[in-house]
């Protein structure tokens, strides 16, 4: 129930027994003002600025009505009202603002001094939010986050430096370790500011319809909550569980070589991810796709056909899409004749260059556009057999860009991806294809959960580092959990290679354990594969192999995960927290770790040439997964770690125990 009391020269605002807003005329919860975006693009990567900004707090505030469900604030100086609406343990809050000039808002919510603060997105090295200021503005998250010559080199080349709040995925929600939670349906820039002890800023370039602030009892019952607002994912096709998809281009006679190698090894294969079926392209960044959304006949001849086969050896075929058409292609043609690319000012398709060639992106706002796109997807894609494919990109609109709807490149920026989410899922389910094929993005945003069928985490570095490498993979799956994502992976193997940064056998080798623990097996043979180890060379095949029959043994408990998802939106690989958060500040202390499901908990080994690893084990009883030797919890325990024994505990009341001792 929402009650307001009346303090010293103010009010507090309370649902339940928690303060969510406090008011006094020294520290209004509310400032309305004015400012001109100053935002620079190139590929991809944004410099977000702004310029005459003056913000006014509102300090003089009355009530109009006010009931145990509905409260209705008129503001100083006859400039609007705050609507507050409460319902189930949360309020909705609405904005009546009369000055139309008002372009910016903030607004304090009052937070608890020891809370944690989770979510927001996409973060790469930390998940903890409290003392950060995280602005919200979805773009490439660059190659090296860190203060070393690598990173200079390739900023030196980019002319960008990636900071840690760089993301694909940025959204303006938080849930903290209390149970409180928070959501924002403004798309536009904006900052989440966890600075300071006794409340939290959330400040806007514009006016959000709606805010909904929330208490739960738990923080676990806060994601529950939070996910019923932001929807859920759709359900992977049960396929997806069966093996490992391959990431192989080269042609059919690639991948036909490939798969007679793997088979050999008794390797667990659910699908061959063809990534270069429709084209490749040379440039300075590596071996680059040709971005025509029609299957390249030289490469891959009689695709269909070859599709018909590979099902019948129980092999899904998967392939890429994205939001750009290469110009010179027959579908950038089609496109730019019939005016559904975004341009520039001067009403030209606006060339954006990805990472240094350019491409020319679909203007989603256009409705015939997104038709278009829809039907390509569906003609190209899905009838000719695709059981899936990476639907790449969604960060790119730049800022001055012309659209075709009208609406301002900085409040759509945010809103790019939510629209190819929708025009995939509705190629999908229009042709009732939605149990039979699946899609995965890396770019995020407001309210695209609902269309998602899978999120990968973006281009990883071919290494152990933390900003950048494997950690960095789970750390963001962690974050995107606690975001509101339950299906995610990542390219196993990892993505990036450059300069003398090139994928080992160790590194592969430790991310197919970590994949096996995770919703979806799948690799990626990197932006320069000529430099990397593979799945198939003969140091790594055996050992992925393995790995793969685990993924594949583990299907009744990824179902009964994805199933616990879909009733709760608690995702599959979660923090610890959400299960002992009375050992919160312990658990602090092993960001990568997780909890597979409540019964698995699984710590990778996340560094070079280790033979044992440290794991911290929570309040519980736990089974070490290969030697069965039993252990109780709240303690920190160093097992043997061999390559192909990751460390993972199950929990001894497991009811999947049973099977969980078949896998080693």
């Amino acid at each position: 129930m929402m009650k307001l009391v009346s303090i010293d020269e103010g009010f507090s605002l309370l649902l339940g027994d928690k303060e969510i807003i406090r008011h006094t005329s020294e520290y209004p919860f509310l400032s309305l003002g004015h400012g001109d975006a100053n935002v620079i693009s190139s590929s991809g990567n944004f410099s977000v600025k702004e310029n005459n900004v003056n913000m006014n707090p509102v300090k003089d505030v009355h009530v109009v009505e006010s009931s145990s469900n509905h409260i209705v604030l008129a503001l100083s100086e006859d400039n609007g009202k705050v609507i507050f609406t409460e319902k189930e343990n949360q309020i909705a809050l609405s904005f009546e603002i009369m000055d139309s000039s008002v372009n910016r808002l903030a607004l304090s919510i009052c937070a608890d001094e020891e809370e944690r603060i989770y979510g927001s997105g996409e973060l790469f090295d930390r998940q903890n939010l409290r003392g950060l200021v995280r602005p919200l503005w979805i773009s490439e998250p660059g190659v090296g986050r860190r203060k070393d010559l690598f990173t200079m080199l390739v900023a030196s080349k980019t002319k960008h430096i990636p900071r840690w709040f760089h993301s694909n995925f940025a959204i303006p929600s938080w849930i903290s370790s209390n149970g409180r939670y928070f959501f924002s349906d403004f798309t536009g820039y904006g900052v989440l500011d966890f600075t300071k002890k006794n409340y939290h800023r959330y400040y806007a370039w514009g006016i959000p319809k709606n805010i909904i602030i929330g208490t739960s009892p738990t923080m676990k019952d806060a994601l529950t909550d939070l996910t019923t607002i932001l929807g859920r994912q759709k359900k992977l096709p049960s396929w997806v569980y069966n093996g490992m998809i391959l990431g192989i281009q080269g042609g059919k006679e690639v991948v036909e070589k490939k798969i007679e190698r793997v088979v050999n090894t008794n390797m667990k294969v659910s699908g061959i991810w063809c990534q270069d079926w429709q084209g490749i392209r040379y440039t300075s960044f590596g071996k680059q796709l040709r971005w025509n959304w029609q299957y390249d006949e030289k490469l891959y001849p009689e695709l269909p056909l070859f599709i018909k086969e590979l099902k019948k050896k129980s092999l899904r075929y998967l392939g890429y899409a994205n939001t750009f058409l290469t110009p010179g292609t027959p579908l950038y043609k089609e496109a730019e004749d019939k005016g559904y690319l975004i341009t520039n000012k001067d009403h030209l398709p606006y060339p954006v260059y990805v990472p240094f060639d350019p491409g020319m992106l679909v203007d989603f706002t256009n409705p015939e556009a997104r038709d278009w796109m829809k039907d390509v997807i569906k003609r190209n894609m899905i009838e000719v057999g695709l059981s899936g494919w990476m639907a790449d990109f969604g960060e790119y609109i730049p800022a001055d860009s012309m659209l075709h709807s009208g609406a301002s490149p900085l409040i759509y920026h945010n809103s790019y991806p939510s629209d190819w989410a929708k025009i995939n899922r509705e190629a999908i389910d229009e042709l009732g294809m939605e149990d039979e094929v699946f899609f995965f993005m890396r770019a995020g945003a407001t309210s695209f959960h609902k269309d998602l069928s899978s999120f990968w985490t973006g281009d990883q570095l071919v290494d152990f580092s933390i900003q950048d490498g494997l950690p960095s993979a789970i750390n963001a799956s962690l974050v995107l959990g606690m975001s509101g994502v339950g299906y995610v992976h990542s390219d196993l193997g990892g993505y990036t290679t450059l300069l003398w940064k090139k994928r080992s056998s160790e590194l592969l080798l430790r991310w197919a354990e970590y994949a096996a623990f995770t919703q979806t097996m799948r690799s990626h043979e990197g932006n320069r594969p000529q430099n990397n180890v593979h799945f198939d060379n003969d140091e790594t095949i055996e050992g992925v192999s393995r790995m793969t029959r685990i993924f594949s043994a583990l299907k009744p408990y990824h179902q009964f995960l994805s199933d616990e998802y879909q009733k709760s939106g608690i995702p599959p690989m979660r923090m610890m927290q959400l299960h002992y958060n009375q050992e919160i500040e312990d658990l602090e202390k092993w960001p990568y770790q997780y909890l597979y499901g409540e019964d698995l908990l699984v710590a990778p080994v996340i560094k070079k040439n280790r033979k044992t690893w440290k794991v911290y084990l929570p309040d519980d009883k736990w089974v070490h997964l290969w030697s069965k030797k039993k252990y109780t919890g709240r303690q920190v325990v160093t097992v043997k770690s061999p390559i192909g024994e990751i460390p993972v505990f199950y929990r001894e009341n497991s009811k999947f125990k049973e099977l969980f001792n078949t896998l080693s």
